[in-house]
């Protein structure tokens, strides 16, 4: 995290030129600042050329109204600090860094859930920068202008209430779902606005389950942990697949959480059940042949892509299946790394674990002695294998993909031999904290500002001035 001493409380006065900043001499000493130079002052995307004059007097920054106006800097009911970061090759002196969150749902008639399930995630985030001398703000796509360089944001400013504050430096993508994402003015913001003021933009879509699989079947060191699995387009391919697999699974392949699943399975008999994941208890519709069970399906393939799957014999507790999920990020040197892994348990009458589908979490080393794992396989070697599974899937999707990732949520089964086998990647992994009641900051929020701090310069390791500002690795086409 950034050191105290870089971090200033900001003074607006108007005995000052508008023209001119005045630092405390030991920053000013510690940050390198030249005396009496013109330097620029950057704030979000907005700078200002200004005169950096020493004060003997008062520490932090100060400065006239006026440029604090220009800048957009938030005028709020606390004190303001922010982290500062020169730039001696650039003559560039950094406040924030200024990073915003793009979620969907805005009730502050509600104080409790002001972002919907997200809002606990919000306040953490927000209280973190604080703590550091970052400003975070939250804004929904309504908030995005045509040409605007200001955003109408959400602050937490001991309540939350909203300001107008400049494009930041990094957009974090929290819209819940590809309806939203894909709206003219997001995707405006994500393609150009964003590589028109050198924003990082990162988590900037949903992924696509069979683009995943497919990314990865090309790597020869993961594709070992992958279900045989294919697009479903004709009964011929259903037919293969359900004689070399008495069970499957249909996933939409745009779906999330655990919505529009299917379990076929081989009966006696030559017949066959159908039955969907749901979050009530499901029954089994069943078939006296695969032609008839492929016929139920068939109107829903002509709406949507759906994934077929082979199906895992996963451990279970009683007879319930439990399944992984390792949330990946990158941290504050800009490298992958393996934030919290937990197990989750199906709730009653579901073969998903989703906890949108009543499922538990627990950790891990926890839930395995529970299970019906092979005994002589050890607890330690499984969970490791998890750990180093996650981080191969995450680097190798991030080497494969042009887009901006900086969190993957991996979810991966395991068999009672002890095979570890890839589910899904979420892009957009669960921010519901169900794990603690305490209102402590997760270590997800911690990395999340890390890695934020990393691509705007404010963290040891940063990025070099030659790097992308996507990823670090934007193509373009």
């Amino acid at each position: 995290m950034l050191k105290s001493e870089n971090i200033a409380p900001i003074h607006v006065v108007q005995s000052l030129s508008p023209d001119s900043i005045m630092l405390g001499e030991e920053l000013m000493k510690k940050q390198g600042i030249p005396k009496a130079q013109h330097i620029s002052l950057q704030f979000g995307i907005y700078k200002q050329t200004v005169k950096v004059l020493p004060s003997l007097k008062k520490r932090g920054l100060t400065m006239h109204s006026r440029l604090a106006q220009q800048l957009a800097i938030p005028l709020i009911k606390g004190e303001l600090k922010l982290a500062l970061h020169y730039d001696s090759e650039q003559a560039l002196l950094k406040l924030g860094p200024l990073m915003a969150v793009m979620i969907n749902k805005e009730t502050p008639e509600d104080p409790d859930q002001p972002f919907g399930s997200i809002s606990s995630f919000c306040t953490e985030l927000a209280e973190a920068c604080a703590m550091h001398g970052a400003f975070v703000y939250f804004f929904t796509p309504e908030a995005i202008g045509a040409h605007a360089s200001l955003i109408s944001g959400w602050v937490r400013d001991g309540d939350w209430r909203k300001l107008i504050l400049p494009l930041p430096e990094v957009i974090y993508n929290r819209l819940p779902s590809r309806k939203a994402e894909n709206q003219a003015h997001v995707r405006k913001l994500i393609r150009e606005t964003a590589r028109l003021h050198n924003i990082f933009i990162f988590n900037e879509r949903f992924l696509d389950k069979h683009e995943v699989f497919e990314i990865l079947s090309g790597n020869s060191a993961i594709s070992s942990y992958l279900p045989q699995s294919q697009l479903l387009s004709n009964y011929e391919q259903l037919q293969q697949m359900i004689s070399q697999h008495p069970v499957l699974y249909l996933k939409p392949v745009q779906g999330s959480m655990g919505r529009g699943i299917y379990r076929l399975t081989t009966l006696p008999e030559n017949s066959y059940g159908l039955e969907r994941a749901k979050s009530n208890v499901q029954g089994v519709s069943k078939f006296s042949s695969l032609k008839r069970l492929y016929n139920a399906i068939k109107p829903r393939l002509a709406k949507q892509k759906y994934q077929l799957q082979q199906g895992i014999s996963v451990i279970q507790v009683g007879r319930k299946p439990v399944d992984f999920r390792a949330l990946v990020q990158k941290n504050g040197q800009g490298e992958w790394s393996i934030t919290s892994i937990v197990a989750r348990t199906a709730g009653d009458d579901q073969f998903v674990a989703n906890l949108a589908r009543g499922g538990t979490i627990e950790s891990v080393l926890a839930t395995l002695p529970k299970t019906n794992l092979l005994q002589h396989i050890s607890y330690e070697s499984i969970y490791e294998s998890l750990r180093t599974t996650a981080l191969e899937i995450a680097l190798a999707i991030d080497e494969q993909l042009d887009e901006h990732f900086a969190e993957l949520g991996v979810d991966l089964a395991v068999d009672i031999q002890g095979k570890i086998w890839l589910i899904e990647v979420n892009s957009k992994p669960s921010k519901v904290d169900k794990t603690t009641l305490s209102r402590k900051i997760r270590p997800s929020v911690r990395v999340l500002l890390a890695y934020t701090k990393h691509l705007t310069g404010f963290q040891e390791g940063r990025r070099s001035h030659g790097q992308s500002k996507a990823g670090h690795r934007r193509r373009e086409n």
